[in-house]
């Protein structure tokens, strides 16, 4: 089992609006609601993929049973903290004519000491009963910035592995903890290292500098390019998915953590990780919901994933049959 921290779980809520633009009145072609937030995204990620999992996190108000009764509905696991607050409502637009989607996100409620105190004990009893841990996203009002961080030493207290998604200062304050994954994508390593970054040569440069600072995989998303991944035993790759029609990149980084893990828990090889995580990150960006994107496709892209490495070995160019188990 996997347990996924979503400390800033809410209500998705995404619209299709061809030819939307900012002032008009519009009635959608589609709409959808579901659970949100970056670590729900990975759960139902992990679900699409057969991986046991269970969700920790926040929920509160009446968006927050909305919350609970959807992840029941889809056969989420979850282990939520009841909080005073209103859980947070995220609305997406996409606009399939002009190629473009816009993103209202509420910044999330304010949880007091006692929520959090709840919350780490969650973490930990369910971290004992898993073989890894994932923490996920931004964190609500009120969490302090080394949050992560603590909930990382923990992980590492239960000899738990644990990856790491999430963004300027919580990202920096977790990195100082050592987890053993993390996932920026391009923008995010940019502001966590507060410099430019050229792909591949920098990147690399950067990943290198987090890897020997005690960082077990450092694994940067680049949208239609993919991925470049180090670890220290098994050099640096760059997984590029085929050509596919985009709808939406919302959650597909959240798609990506998830193949990683799984391919994790399978005890693949490295290249074969960024395979599966990068097949699952193109597969969310043909739909428009976040990380609805179905197994069987993940495993059509995955077959036509192209790897290269980067460190002086042996590029390949075609899928092995280990990565037809995805």
């Amino acid at each position: 089992m996997i347990t996924v921290l979503c400390a800033n779980a809410g209500i998705d809520k995404t619209y299709e609006v061809p030819n939307f633009a900012p002032g008009g009145y519009y009635h959608p072609s589609s709409a959808t609601t579901s659970a949100g937030g970056k670590g729900v995204n990975v759960a139902r990620a992990l679900a699409t993929l057969g991986q046991a999992h269970v969700i920790a996190g926040f929920a509160g108000g009446n968006n927050g049973r909305l919350i609970m009764r959807n992840l029941l509905d889809a056969g989420l696991q979850a282990d939520l903290v009841s909080i005073a607050e209103e859980s947070r409502i995220t609305i997406s637009i996409i606009d399939r004519e002009q190629g473009t989607q816009t993103r209202v996100d509420e910044v999330g409620p304010l949880v007091t000491p006692g929520e959090i105190g709840r919350l780490r004990d969650t973490w930990r009893r369910s971290l004992q009963r898993s073989a890894m841990g994932i923490i996920a996203g931004s964190a609500p009002r009120g969490v302090t910035l080394e949050l992560y961080a603590e909930l990382i030493e923990i992980a590492k207290s239960l000899k738990k592995p644990v990856m790491l998604d999430a963004r300027d200062e919580l990202l920096a304050r977790a990195v100082a903890a050592r987890p053993t994954v993390i996932t920026p994508n391009l923008n995010e390593l940019q502001r966590l290292v507060r410099r430019q970054l050229s792909v591949p040569e920098d990147v690399i440069k950067a990943a290198t500098d987090l890897v020997e600072s005690g960082i077990a995989v450092v694994a940067v998303t680049l949208g239609a390019r993919g991925a470049i991944g180090m670890a220290r035993a098994s050099g640096v790759w760059w997984a590029r998915p085929p050509a596919i029609e985009r709808v939406s990149s919302v959650g597909s980084g959240d798609a990506f953590m998830a193949g990683f893990a799984v391919a994790s828990m399978e005890r693949r090889s490295f290249e074969e990780h960024l395979r599966l995580a990068v097949a699952c990150g193109a597969a969310n960006a043909e739909t428009a919901g976040a990380c609805v994107f179905d197994a069987a496709r993940v495993r059509e892209i995955a077959a036509e994933v192209c790897l290269e490495r980067l460190d002086g070995g042996d590029e390949q160019e075609s899928a092995p049959e280990a990565s037809k188990q995805a």
